[in-house]
């Protein structure tokens, strides 16, 4: 027998090319390849990582609302750190000098002169006396010239000063000076009563600076206002001359009393006025009065 011969065996085609094969004679060539077709039980790798580069984060500006914030925090806290140093320095001293304010006291008082004009102008001439006493151990007063404004009936009657002068302490003080009104206007209604009464109740405000000092330390003067008010005085029949203003110490001030001297001949000569009318002190610090 003779022998064959044997064509050999085509190789297998993939089966990619053949669909791409396909895809050729059906008229779809030149597109994009598929993609390869999943294996079964194979997960496909994740996709490539690539990290941005690193960027520094914007700079916030602050804004004035917040420089604003901080200011008034810092400035409170100053402010309540002071008032803090403040009430403690004020504990120490409160406790090393028991402060006491001094009292005041009409001790006498003369109208020496009161005449309302029929223009109801008034001219009218106070002597007074007033008596200071510092209750104090350890610290003294140091007085400004003090301003005097006298009333009677509600009407202004006569204003004076008295020169400033230092009050020791523990020591009592007389201060007698004058005070007088020259073609004064004042109200209608006041004057009639002015005109009308023979004893007239009378007020004074006094008026000045005052500082204290303890050891070789002075403070700095505050506005002090002394009012008195609850006592009276008569016209005087006669009129000798003013006495000086004079500034002295004395003993504290006696009990209330009304005294007139008289004449040999029966007549009234002078009436003087010695009491005892406690007085108010008010202390004013810008525009609070305490």
């Amino acid at each position: 027998m003779g022998d064959r011969a044997y064509a050999p065996a085509s190789k297998p085609v993939p089966v990619a090319a053949a669909r791409a094969a396909n895809g050729v004679a059906n008229g779809g060539g030149g597109g994009a390849p598929r993609p390869p077709p999943m294996v079964p039980g194979r997960v496909p790798p994740p996709p490539m990582y690539r990290p941005k580069p690193m960027q520094a984060p914007p700079r916030r500006r602050r804004s004035r609302r917040g420089w604003c914030c901080a200011c008034c925090l810092w400035l409170t806290l100053v402010v309540v750190g002071l008032v803090f140093l403040g009430a403690i320095a004020a504990g120490v001293f409160y406790v090393m000098y028991h402060p006491q304010l001094p009292s005041f006291a009409v001790t006498s008082l003369r109208l020496a002169a009161l005449n309302v004009s029929d223009s109801d102008a008034v001219t009218s001439r106070i002597e007074y006396t007033v008596t200071a006493r510092n209750p104090n151990d350890k610290i003294a007063f140091a007085y400004g010239d003090i301003a005097a404004a006298f009333s009677a009936d509600g009407a202004d009657v006569g204003d004076g000063t008295v020169p400033g002068f230092l009050h020791p302490a523990g020591n009592t003080t007389v201060i007698k000076g004058s005070a007088s009104a020259s073609a004064a206007a004042v109200d209608p209604v006041q004057a009639n009563s002015l005109r009308s009464k023979k004893s007239h109740s009378m007020s004074v405000e006094m008026d000045s600076k005052v500082g204290f000092q303890v050891g070789r330390f002075k403070s700095k003067r505050i506005n002090v206002r002394v009012l008195c008010s609850g006592f009276t005085a008569a016209l005087a029949k006669n009129t000798p001359s003013p006495p000086p203003i004079v500034v002295a110490a004395a003993p504290s001030p006696i009990r209330s009393l009304v005294r007139a001297s008289s004449s040999p001949s029966g007549g009234t000569t002078t009436t003087t006025t010695t009491t005892d009318a406690k007085c108010k002190l008010r202390v004013k610090i810008w525009i609070w009065t305490f």
